[in-house]
């Protein structure tokens, strides 16, 4: 396949995945908003270090068996003959291993919620829903499979309905006198539901023949070790964070912290999305994937900036739609959205360097991202609150992307420093103006928008860029229909 058809595949993938995580972003938003105003912030509080035990547990005990499964299910799909057979060994054997240690996660917190009830302010039924959390973690396998082979509609249909799900059991639990409880449990329906749903779709695509195979594991995990080693010092450092806040400062700074932590990624999401996707896909490339990571890089960075400055400079527009109390969180908001295209640039060359099997680099890179992180939070957090975690999150950031640039210049990788220069410059220059007149944010919003306009006519995005997102978003005859509509219209910009 060509590298537009490579690029047209993840575009389009990444279009549904990024729709998904709008939707489960916005969604954990409105939850927390309904609960909070319905209990009290105390419910929330709750909930929000049953999801982080379990989250701390299930970080240890992955191995980054699923980022070993995205690799390897783009492999077989790119170059093996009998990719079904090939899939299916790598997915079920991830499956097994993932069932095995998620249930002895499961049982150590049982067992400590057993003999030492009460510790830490957990109580018995606390630590009952974090083994269930946990436990459920399992299923994840399904969805990097789904991901991988690019089915991420698949995907989006499974988040909608089982956030339905959520909503309508979560409330009405509540609503009927079963507390916090009540909330956990349409929490956790959530999660089950989507890996259930998952499953089936996968299922299509597969045989049910569950297998374990030693050798694929060792492949797996030795994809996947190099991405799990930093990936659990995140996941520490990013519920370590939380907690630190939580217990030094208070709920009503870590609740607006977390919001804004939330809205930031559903902005990152843009650009992550696209460069996440490039892992399988890569993988599945003989020849040609600088080329593709570059054109996709550009792109993604491209289509995220306008609204990442925007966002970055008018943080208080969308924080303030959950209350006044919530709109403090904006400093945090602006400072990790400051970051961007750092975490643009490390997302891309991340997925190369596993495309390419480079796993100490990739092991090098997190490492370096994420130990000052770590370190930072017990320093800053207690100090500064939101803004100290939100500092600290930045400077692991900074750390990380100057090693990914170093190591990708080493080996011949090189983004175009004008493009990249013009894509930033444009938008973070109109927002400031926008900023510094007080324009209203609809005035804001046009000029911040009108960076696609410059964009198009310098060829940052071109037509050929246009008609992939075109063709893969709306098929290619509808594409082909809208572009001959507005060719008036687009054909005097990219002049």
């Amino acid at each position: 396949m060509s590298a537009e058809g490579q690029v047209g595949r993840v575009v389009s993938g990444a279009f549904w995945l990024y729709l998904s995580s709008i939707i489960s972003n916005l969604q954990g938003f409105f939850f927390w908003m309904i609960i909070s105003r319905l209990g009290g912030g105390a419910i929330v509080g709750i909930l929000s270090v049953i999801v982080g035990l379990s989250s701390l547990v299930g970080g240890i005990l992955n191995f980054g068996i699923y980022t070993g499964l995205s690799r390897f299910t783009g492999y077989c799909l790119g170059k093996s003959e009998d990719s079904e057979r090939c899939v299916s060994e790598y997915l079920w054997t991830a499956v097994a291993f993932s069932l095995i240690f998620y249930g002895i996660g499961s049982a150590a917190i049982l067992g400590i919620g057993f003999l030492f009830p009460g510790a830490y302010g957990y109580s018995r039924s606390m630590m009952l829903f974090a083994a269930i959390f946990n436990f459920i973690g399992f299923l994840g396998g399904f969805s990097t499979f789904l991901q991988s082979s690019l089915q991420t509609k698949r995907i989006f249909y499974s988040v909608v309905i089982s956030i339905a799900v959520k909503f309508a059991v979560g409330i009405a639990l509540f609503e009927v006198g079963y507390g916090w409880k009540g909330v956990a449990i349409g929490y956790m329906m959530n999660s089950l539901l989507q890996g259930i749903i998952n499953a089936y779709q996968s299922l299509k695509h597969i045989s049910f023949s569950p297998s374990f195979s030693l050798e694929r594991l060792k492949e797996l995990l030795r994809a996947g070790i190099p991405s799990w080693l930093p990936g659990l010092i995140s996941t520490i450092g990013q519920w370590l964070g939380v907690l630190i806040l939580y217990g030094s400062i208070g709920s009503l700074e870590t609740g607006s912290y977390y919001i804004a932590s939330q809205l930031a990624n559903v902005v990152l999401m843009i650009s992550n999305s696209m460069n996440g996707l490039l892992l399988p896909v890569l993988s599945g490339m003989a020849d040609g994937r600088k080329r593709v990571g570059l054109k996709v890089f550009r792109l993604s960075l491209a289509l995220m900036m306008p609204i990442s400055a925007f966002v970055m400079f008018y943080p208080k527009l969308f924080l303030g739609l959950f209350g006044e109390d919530i709109s403090g969180g904006w400093l945090p908001l602006a400072i990790l959205l400051l970051s961007s295209p750092l975490v643009a640039y490390s997302s891309f060359t991340t997925s190369l360097f596993y495309a390419y099997g480079d796993y100490g680099s990739i092991l090098k890179g997190g490492l370096i991202t994420n130990i000052p992180r770590v370190a930072l939070y017990f320093v800053l957090a207690p100090i500064y609150g939101g803004v100290g975690v939100a500092l600290s999150v930045v400077v692991g950031t900074v750390t990380g992307t100057i090693y990914y640039y170093v190591k990708a210049r080493s080996v011949g990788i090189y983004a175009d420093a004008k493009g990249v220069a013009l894509t930033l410059a444009v938008p973070y220059s109109l927002s400031i103006l926008a900023f510094i007149l007080r324009l209203n944010w609809i005035v804001g919003m046009l000029l911040v928008g009108s960076s696609y306009i410059f964009y198009m006519k310098v060829k940052i995005i071109t037509k050929d860029d246009l008609r992939e997102i075109g063709k893969a978003l709306l098929g290619k005859e509808r594409a082909s229909l809208l572009y001959q509509r507005l060719k008036p219209i687009l054909e005097p910009l990219m002049e």
